[in-house]
């Protein structure tokens, strides 16, 4: 008995230890805390006004290859989608009150291809890693505008497209739950660069996020 559960140890303990060795694959989905939605409240002279509401998904799935051991190469496709909504008031001369209502909707996502590198260190159940990538990204940006107001129904719509650069830096620690499927938890930032018009736009995304990665030998 004593021997074959030695045999079934040494066996879990190897499995684990050759997760990160090389030939194997590693595939994984993280989201950065997943799907958020916030609405914004204004209070002045006791009347409370709408701000604001914010709906964010973003997701991140992967594939890579260990070229060496605890050393992957991959490839990581991120998606991110922002929708903002507000209600505001405007001024409408032909409207008895003075203003009419009218509705703004942004909606603003973003797609990302980026060839990445990932190193994980120690051989335990726990296992910090970094990785860094450089890529392209997609974002399309959309506006509309509607109203309701005494000289008619008014509405305005526009869309902007950019394909720019990408680069990511990301790490955290790996919990293997079983030999094969760990939970992960990390911190992940993000740098978009994009020309329009000769115009260039830098922006940048910082946070926490997390997942779940499966091994194959």
């Amino acid at each position: 008995m004593k021997k074959i559960f030695l045999t079934i140890s040494l066996a879990f303990f190897g499995i684990i230890s050759a997760q990160t060795e090389k030939g194997s694959f590693i595939i994984s989905g993280q989201t950065n805390l997943g799907f958020t939605s916030n609405t914004t409240k204004y209070k002045s002279d006791r009347q409370t006004t709408d701000g604001p509401k914010t709906n964010t998904f973003s997701i991140s799935p992967s594939v890579g290859y260990f070229i060496v051991n605890n050393l992957a190469l991959g490839l990581a496709f991120d998606y991110k989608s922002t929708i903002t909504k507000q209600q505001i008031e405007i001024f409408d001369p032909n409207n008895t009150g003075g203003y009419t209502t009218g509705n703004i909707k942004e909606t603003q996502t973003t797609l990302s291809i980026v060839p990445n590198a990932t190193y994980f260190f120690s051989k335990g159940k726990t296992r910090p890693y970094f990785g860094a990538g450089l890529g392209l990204a997609n974002t399309k940006y959309k506006s509309n505008y509607t109203s309701d107001s005494s000289s008619g129904d008014q509405f305005s719509y526009s869309e902007n497209k950019n394909t720019g650069l990408v680069w990511t830096a990301n790490g955290g620690l790996l919990f293997l739950i079983t030999p094969a499927v760990s939970i992960d938890l990390g911190l992940g930032y993000a740098n978009y660069s994009f020309k329009d018009n000769g115009l260039k736009t830098n922006s940048s995304a910082f946070g926490a996020n997390a997942g779940i990665s499966v091994f194959l030998n």
